[in-house]
């Protein structure tokens, strides 16, 4: 087959011992040149870890952006030259050959069209990568316009991917890829980023409901905690853009669930999820996200040895489930595909969790610990029989904003009509000290 002819021409072009994933790059640019793509048509973007690839003119143009970073951390985990050489021989077809490109036809896309979850971080790299070539379309979690710069308090996008998950290859090797749906990929398929995303939540709907029935979707600790069980990478984008599906879950021992939901979208196949007076199944959620979690993708990251955790955070910040009245039922307009009902007349909404904090102020709330101390004193006081403590540090933020800016982000979402958001931003700029007057 051509991917054989390929590994055969390639095995011997790479280092065994990779040094940097500069290598890993000409290595990719050589193996180009064999199915016919110049290396002049690309441009590597090391900061950022990616190559982009201008192949194509006008609307038959594509753009794509390959994750030369990762790759090369997943080649240096691969056990063996063949291994190497089969990934390599998997990343020409996907991304040399365009086996991996967004289809030119909103159809042809089919179920492949699905929405991700992306850190505004990942996204402004993106968008500085992409410079004037393209734009990546994006909007937060209930379909509002978000700042993606740094500081801006946004810390979750939404975007659009085509889902390419070929076979394994021979070898073992598979190499899922998301790619990132376009403002050039819209105007070729002639809808806005809005009516694609519709698309693509109903995709996500049908390809959750094909999936494990509603008992098998959450595999639950002692604790009460819940993880998801999907898998699949697109466990965050469930959890949090189909939210009904964190309200439904259930506790197979059939303990009742005291207080409201809380979940993390920790990882794109992980998502933890318990309630707000549960105070084990919280402390569970912090020792998961900050001593499991968070340690193992820093250690991946400096490494360079674990491509499946490497770059994978989401969130650490635990959020709250809220139902809020429907904004598309006063003035008659179309419901946004990121507002979901949530009852006749109101929609799902997450804010950040916050122990007994606006905009309910629950009694009786317990907290989410953020280091391996906070966690020994809640089991500590559990199993002594005494008042669980409830911490409210955030060691997760060492920069804290100053009162003009968390007031002015409470203006914005005031006047984008989220106003939830901006009645819990107002109650935080009341908590900041003013400046002392000049």
């Amino acid at each position: 087959s051509d991917r054989q002819r390929l590994c055969a021409r390639t095995a011997f072009h790479i280092p065994t011992s990779m040094a940097s994933t500069a290598v890993f790059v000409e290595a990719f640019y050589e193996a180009l040149e064999h199915v016919g793509v110049s290396k002049n048509l690309c441009d590597y973007d090391e900061a950022h870890g990616v190559v982009l690839m201008n192949v194509g003119k006008g609307l038959d143009g594509v753009t794509r952006v390959v994750p030369v970073a990762s790759l090369a951390a997943q080649y240096r985990a691969c056990p063996s030259d063949a291994v190497r050489a089969e990934l390599l021989a998997v990343a020409i077809e996907a991304f040399g050959k365009g086996a991996a490109d967004v289809p030119s036809g909103l159809e042809a896309c089919g179920c492949s069209l699905l929405p991700q979850l992306w850190t505004a971080q990942k996204i402004a790299s993106m968008q500085m990568s992409l410079g004037d070539v393209d734009r990546l379309p994006y909007c937060g979690l209930h379909g509002e316009s978000i700042s993606i710069q740094q500081g801006s308090g946004s810390e979750l996008g939404v975007v659009l991917v085509y889902d390419f998950s070929p076979p394994a290859a021979s070898g073992g090797v598979a190499l899922p890829v998301e790619t990132p749906v376009l403002q050039r990929d819209l105007g070729r398929w002639g809808v806005d980023f809005t009516e694609a995303l519709r698309r693509a939540v109903e995709n996500l709907r049908s390809r959750t409901k094909s999936g494990p029935p509603l008992e098998k979707r959450w595999e639950h600790h002692a604790s009460g905690c819940g993880e998801s069980a999907w898998g699949d990478r697109f466990d965050a984008a469930r959890a949090a853009l189909l939210p009904a599906l964190v309200a439904k879950r259930r506790r197979p021992d059939g303990q009742p669930e005291p207080g409201g939901h809380v979940a993390a979208f920790a990882t794109p196949s992980c998502v933890l999820a318990t309630t707000s007076k549960n105070a084990l199944g919280l402390c569970f959620m912090g020792d998961t996200l900050y001593t499991k979690i968070l340690p193992g993708a820093s250690a991946s990251a400096s490494q360079s040895s674990s491509p499946s955790t490497r770059g994978q955070v989401l969130s650490v910040t635990p959020y709250r489930l809220l139902k809020m009245k429907d904004p598309a039922a006063s003035n008659g307009q179309a419901r946004h595909p990121l507002n979901q009902k949530a009852g006749e007349g109101f929609v799902w909404r997450w804010m950040p969790y916050c122990p007994s904090g606006p905009p309910l102020h629950s009694p009786g709330e317990f907290s989410v610990p953020i280091d391996a101390s906070e966690v020994e004193a809640i089991l500590n006081a559990a199993e002594a029989g005494q008042p669980v403590p409830v911490f409210r540090s955030d060691k997760s933020k060492p920069d804290k904003p100053s009162f003009a800016a968390k007031k002015e982000a409470a203006n914005s979402l005031f006047k984008a009509g989220e106003y939830l958001k901006a009645i819990a931003a107002y109650d935080a700029a009341l908590n900041v000290s003013p400046p002392p007057p000049d």
